[in-house]
């Protein structure tokens, strides 16, 4: 089963061009720190994304598909369309 990743650096460009105001990775990581906050008050896991690029022999983190969607309602705009 092949699952959609979206890269972390892809997500950042998302976010910029949604609140039309320069966020970059350091911007994006802060947000990122308080969602996975946000899922382990709520029983949800931590996503370690140095692991998962590790882990995958990618550059950098991702999302899934289905944690991009639950991270756009947690940012508040629509990050899983370009």
């Amino acid at each position: 089963m092949n699952v959609e990743k979206i890269s972390l650096t892809v997500i950042a460009g998302r976010l910029e061009r949604a609140i039309h105001c320069d966020v970059g990775m350091k911007g994006l990581n802060i947000l990122l720190c308080g969602w996975n906050n946000f899922r382990a008050r709520h029983n949800y896991g931590c996503i370690n994304f140095a692991a998962r690029a590790r882990d995958t022999q990618r550059e950098e983190g991702y999302l899934f598909l289905d944690e991009l969607v639950a991270f756009s309602r947690y940012a508040g705009y629509d990050l899983t369309r370009e």
